[in-house]
């Protein structure tokens, strides 16, 4: 290469041409965003529902802990135990089931937690329905003893 040529760059690539590739990662970054935006508001919003769910499940096998250790009359102490699990993750709580004991001995406490979508929208976009708020249930089981 001769250093007498001045729109040539070191690798021998003229300036339009690397002009060229640019105006080609943006058309192709203007096309994937998008869709990685749709995927990352999908994660957050999904990764909220487990979490959720997987906090009514926490409360109902607390609720049924306290249910199973005290005695059969003590639903007030169940509620209670299960509205500080709830409370303290700001939760709100929909319904709450005792059930039991059966023929086992089987005791269960049944939870149903208040859950809101952030991107309802999104969804219905990508043709799911889901229902806001949402009501996620978690189901515990636990034997009593004696």
């Amino acid at each position: 290469m001769s250093a007498d040529n001045p729109t040539r760059m070191a690798d021998g690539r003229r300036y339009s041409e690397i002009r060229r590739e640019r105006g080609t990662a943006l058309i192709e970054f203007a096309l994937v965003f998008p869709m990685l935006l749709v995927l990352t508001l999908t994660v957050v919003d999904v990764s909220r529902a487990f979490f959720v769910k997987n906090l009514a499940y926490q409360a109902a096998r607390e609720g049924v802990r306290s249910l199973v250790v005290g005695t059969s009359a003590d639903s007030a102490l169940v509620r209670q135990r299960v509205m500080q699990v709830t409370g303290a993750a700001k939760v709100t709580l929909k319904s709450l089931t005792i059930t039991g004991p059966d023929a086992n001995k089987l005791q269960s406490v049944s939870v149903g937690v208040e859950f809101h979508w952030l991107f309802r929208g999104l969804f219905s976009w990508l043709g799911a329905v889901f229902n806001d708020p949402a009501t996620l249930t978690g189901v515990a089981w636990m034997r009593k003893e004696g």
